[in-house]
């Protein structure tokens, strides 16, 4: 029985491995950005740095969201075929 790994990396779909480096890279931009608006003194900078810096990050959460969304179909059908070919 030959089986493929669930090595998420390796294995995932193209679709996942860029969702997951969107969220990640999101994240990192949105954490840089939130962190310089707390350091700033000016405050249209401030709230300008914080607002997008906090679209990031959700954008960056829903991104990640997005992945095992897609990696869970892949594995359940990965699984599924499995079943199909041990019957």
């Amino acid at each position: 029985m030959s089986t493929q790994p669930f090595d998420p990396w390796n294995s995932g779909t193209r679709a996942y491995r860029v969702t997951l480096v969107l969220g990640m890279a999101c994240t990192a931009v949105g954490v840089i950005l939130v962190i310089l608006a707390a350091m700033l003194d000016s405050a249209e900078a401030t709230t300008a740095l914080r607002s997008i810096g906090l679209v990031l990050l959700g954008a960056g959460i829903l991104s990640h969201l997005i992945s095992i969304g897609l990696r869970r179909r892949q594995a359940v059908q990965i699984l599924s075929r499995r079943a199909s070919k041990d019957d």
